[in-house]
């Protein structure tokens, strides 16, 4: 083991740049730019920096690691490694840390797969100093942070076996986020933009398409017991876009017969009202099997006049329509009243049917890159365990 001091001779915060909107010249990191863990050059903030002579000790040099130390606790120790693309120029700006290794005793990519571990994150954690709105730890307590060290050949081989198994992990999303953009671009053009209706298509309110809008509740946390039977209970954190995690928790009937949350069935439309997530996406899920869920959600169950599948593209095609009108009081939220007002394109049913079925067979393709997606995920952890313990 070493200390991180020992094998980062440079560890230091970026230089203090007030950033503008709209401004040019050379790009400059900020806490953003690696929130996905990689450097997004989608993210850099600008200041009209054409010169960067005053700032030639801040630019980042190949090999360089970003870390945030200055966040929400559950963003401390994240990690990106700068890739230096040709001869750009980018300057290190304020709330990331940068770690330079000592290329003789480590190699870069080693540490950004230690940094991924709860063993990394565990120190974090005991070094991390929490306030109201944020929580943060010093250059000083993080150089005391220890780190595994085999030999530098070792780090290289390594290294190598994981950049395999990300590579095909990255692969495999990629093509999820492939077959996602099908399904949309097939509803476009099976049906037009839903919102501007340009094919006029006939038109109902949302609750004239469906059985039942069903609400949610949360069962008394003064009864554990209540979350110790079978009925999954779905909130925000389980959604993501047309899948539900396996997080769920579980509930009883006796939570559900003394909560306001009710019993939603199977092949119904989950949607996301009231979250932090809202403010990038809106989250729509079908469940296969009946599910209760909490206050911050709404199940759908749709009627004979609309199919299951055309009901939840219908809602992430208007996305970007029901976004623009979130506001936030105690959370960020949809006003639901308004929402109900809407009134939605009903094509024919044989359209949707059609439509249901291209959903069902791009379903079985993304099933199974799912399976190997999760089989490389769980290699990957086995991988992780066997070098970093």
């Amino acid at each position: 083991m070493a200390r991180l001091g020992d094998v980062f001779p440079l560890v230091r915060n970026g230089a203090s740049i007030k950033q503008t909107d709209g401004a040019a010249g050379i790009p400059i990191t900020r806490i953003e730019t690696i929130s996905n863990r990689e450097i997004d050059r989608n993210k850099f903030g600008y200041a009209d920096i054409i010169d960067d002579s005053k700032y030639k000790d801040y630019i980042l040099q190949d090999g360089d690691i970003l870390m945030s130390h200055i966040n929400s606790e559950k963003h401390l120790g994240k990690v990106a490694l700068y890739k230096k693309q040709g001869n750009e120029q980018i300057i290190h700006g304020m709330n990331l840390l940068m770690l330079r290794a000592n290329p003789s005793v480590l190699f870069p990519p080693f540490a950004i797969y230690f940094f991924e571990t709860s063993a990394f994150l565990l120190q974090i954690k005991k070094i991390t100093k929490k306030s109201v709105n944020q929580a943060s730890f010093t250059v000083k307590s993080l150089k005391e942070v220890e780190i595994p060290l085999p030999p530098i050949d070792e780090q290289r081989k390594i290294a190598a076996v994981l950049d395999k198994v990300s590579d095909l992990i990255a692969k495999r999303r990629q093509q999820l986020d492939k077959l996602d953009e099908l399904v949309k671009s097939r509803f476009v053009e099976m049906f037009g933009d839903p919102v501007n209706n340009e094919r006029g298509w006939q038109k109902a309110l949302i609750p004239e398409v469906c059985h039942a809008i069903i609400g949610g509740g949360t069962p008394s946390k003064s009864h554990p017991e209540y979350f110790t039977g079978t009925i999954p209970w779905v909130s925000p954190k389980d959604m993501k876009l047309s899948v539900l995690s396996d997080s769920i928790d579980h509930i009883t009937e006796e939570a559900i017969a003394n909560s306001t949350t009710k019993l939603v069935p199977a092949n119904s439309v989950l949607m996301v009202i009231r979250s932090g997530i809202l403010k990038h996406s809106l989250p729509v899920a079908i469940n296969s099997v009946p599910v209760t869920i909490n206050q911050d959600m709404k199940a759908f169950v749709p009627n004979e006049v609309v199919t299951t599948a055309f009901l939840m593209h219908y809602f992430m095609a208007i996305e970007n329509d029901v976004l623009s009108g979130v506001r936030s009081v105690t959370a960020d939220n949809i006003d639901f009243k308004a929402f109900q007002k809407r009134k939605m394109i009903v094509p024919p049913l044989d359209l949707q049917q059609q439509f249901a079925t291209f959903v069902a067979q791009v379903d079985k393709s993304k099933l199974a890159i799912q399976k190997s997606l999760e089989k490389l995920e769980i290699l990957k952890k086995a991988l992780m365990q066997k070098y970093f313990g």
